[in-house]
């Protein structure tokens, strides 16, 4: 068996910082955080699945789909009194502040809720919290697969004697969160917490005490400051440069000379706790595909919807589906099987034949009587297959430390296999290439799988391992290398007529880009009609018409940083690409 790191995992704690060290008031308290190279080695590994979610996040608000169910998420909340059971945070404000949560995260996809009332912990000890009794409280109350929100009147460090505001865990780390009262009440304290819980990071990125190295221009947005595009570079913000109005009164430049121009109103900023009242469009979206990648395990014991299917994509143009229900305390079930926001069965288990190409979100909605939560899987049913014209196809796979694990298929619609590798031999191909090329013939389904025993890809824990399907106009079909357990990419192989056409092998470059993107077209009918580029709010910033290859060089210089989708038209054909304007 591979050995594992043992990974170290960050703590956010909330810290009262001296006015001589960071100018700020000593009246208010701010965020700490130690930031270890194992807690960003975490994250960097989860790290392109979670961008590739995101882009499916923002490209379904593009879409317009209508389905707005939202995916519940189980809280166990902690609240400590004295030993006498007089006091602690009050039932009434505890709902206030999950509700003001709720009004936030709701634009993530999500929404929390109790599981099983609220857990009064009696003790004088507990009751002002010191961080060394974490391990001793924790393990006696901890619910596990819940978020575990503990409710202090006050919480202290203890190897510092500073007061802290409360502080969480990144993905990896225990599922539990520490509030002092009074920070849970003031409207944005619990949601930048549980935005830690998620893994978003301080705007002002990874350190407390030095300057961000994020540079105003955006230029390094993906992998400085918070690693996210559409929140401002931030020189760390507080009471001594954001106004009463919220207005940010500094000074400070970047590596670059360039004057900063934060937002004050980011929940994730050390802005005013008063100013903070907004997250990002992409922050948002990292909420939703952090959930998706390591935070999916959340089920309360008593109560919670949960659904599998027994097929979930085919080349076909339709597909029957058996849909089985495993939730926990139903006595009512509703599914929407088409993201459509419509009820489609109010059974316990459908079965479902789709007879059009897409991808389908699917909802299950579950009553214990009282209480309604709600499931939602994204694009979940996926049917159809990307569209290719190629006499081959050509596999580049690099392997990264651990071969044997490493198997491969090349399947015909009927799953017959007609090319397939692996598992290779340890110490003999560790870290090769491995180059195979498949016929395939026109008007035929294939489907290329990959898969690792061990469960962790091939990219990231012991190598770069990746693996690339290229036609033979040099496209690129499919790559990839962090898919976990496995992962299987459909392919329609047509011999395209003169009238026929393909946006499939249409891409753009460079990519992060700062003056101007070029599409690159790899077959000349293939050229779009026209491009609508999108920011992440799903605004339209520019369109035009393209009626020659002088339009293939779009100049994007007057675009802020950040995210960008160009949406790509041909007669009733589209196709959505993502960039970063630098």
């Amino acid at each position: 068996m591979k050995t594992k790191l043992t990974l170290a995992f960050l703590r956010v704690s909330f810290v009262l910082l001296a006015l001589s060290t960071i100018g700020y008031s000593q009246d208010h308290t701010t965020c700490g955080t130690e930031v270890t190279p194992e807690s960003l080695e975490y994250f960097n590994r989860i790290k392109n699945d979670i961008e590739r979610l995101e882009d499916e996040f923002i490209q379904q608000r593009l879409l317009g789909r209508s389905s707005t169910a939202l995916t519940a998420i189980p809280i166990k909340a902690h609240i400590i009194r004295p030993s006498s059971g007089i006091g602690g945070l009050s039932e009434a404000d505890l709902n206030d502040a999950i509700a003001i949560m709720n009004g936030y995260y709701s634009n993530a996809g999500l929404e929390f809720f109790l599981c099983d009332g609220i857990n009064y912990i009696d003790s004088d000890t507990y009751f002002d919290y010191e961080t060394s009794e974490e391990n001793a409280m924790t393990s006696v109350h901890n619910v596990a697969n819940l978020i575990n929100i503990y409710f202090a009147n006050s919480v202290t460090s203890t190897s510092s004697g500073n007061g802290l505001c409360g502080y969480a865990y990144f993905p990896g780390g225990p599922e539990t969160i520490l509030m002092a009262n009074a920070c849970a009440t003031n409207g944005s304290t619990l949601s930048h917490e549980m935005g830690h819980f998620f893994a978003l990071y301080h705007t002002h990125g990874t350190s407390n005490s030095t300057l961000t190295t994020e540079l105003v221009d955006g230029t390094n947005c993906g992998n400085s400051g918070d690693f996210i595009c559409d929140t401002p570079a931030d020189p760390q913000l507080g009471y001594g440069n954001v106004d009463p109005s919220c207005n940010y009164t500094g000074t400070a430049v970047d590596a670059n000379l360039d004057p900063f121009q934060p937002n004050p109103n980011n929940i994730m900023s050390y802005s005013r706790k008063e100013c903070r009242t907004e997250f990002s469009a992409q922050q948002y979206a990292r909420i939703n595909a952090v959930y998706n990648v390591s935070r999916n395990n959340l089920l309360c014991p008593s109560f919670n919807a949960n659904f599998a299917a027994d097929v979930t994509e085919s080349c076909d143009a339709d597909l029957t589906v058996n849909f089985t229900d495993s939730s926990v305390g139903a006595t009512s079930w509703s599914w929407d099987v088409d993201g459509d926001d419509i009820e489609d069965y109010n059974t316990q288990n459908v079965t479902h034949t789709y007879t059009s190409t897409g991808r389908f979100d699917v909802t299950l909605t579950i009553s214990n009587g009282s209480e309604t939560i709600s499931r939602v899987l994204y694009e979940y049913i996926r049917i159809g297959a990307r569209e290719m014209s190629t006499t081959e196809v050509d596999l580049v796979l690099t392997l990264d430390d651990w071969p044997a694990e490493t198997t491969w298929q090349f399947l015909d619609s009927d799953n017959n296999v007609l090319y397939s590798g692996g598992p290779y031999i340890e110490g003999v191909d560790d870290f090769t290439t491995k180059n195979e090329t498949f016929a395939v013939n026109p008007d035929v389904c294939y489907s290329f799988v990959i898969n690792d025993s061990y469960g962790d890809g091939i990219c990231c824990a012991s190598g770069s391992g990746s693996y690339q399907l290229i036609a033979d106009d040099d496209s690129i079909l499919a790559s990839g290398g962090d898919f976990a357990a496995g992962t299987r990419n459909n392919f329609f192989n047509s011999t395209l007529s003169v009238s026929e056409f393909s946006l499939e092998t249409v891409s753009l470059f460079p990519n992060p880009a700062k003056e101007s993107i070029t599409l690159k077209i790899g077959n000349q009918r293939n050229v779009p009609d026209a491009y609508q580029i999108y920011n992440v709010l799903g605004q339209s910033v520019m369109q035009q018409d393209i009626s020659g290859s002088t339009d293939l060089d779009i100049n994007i210089s007057t675009l802020t940083s950040g995210v960008y989708f160009i949406k790509l038209t041909k007669e009733t054909s589209s196709k959505t690409l993502r960039f970063v304007k630098q």
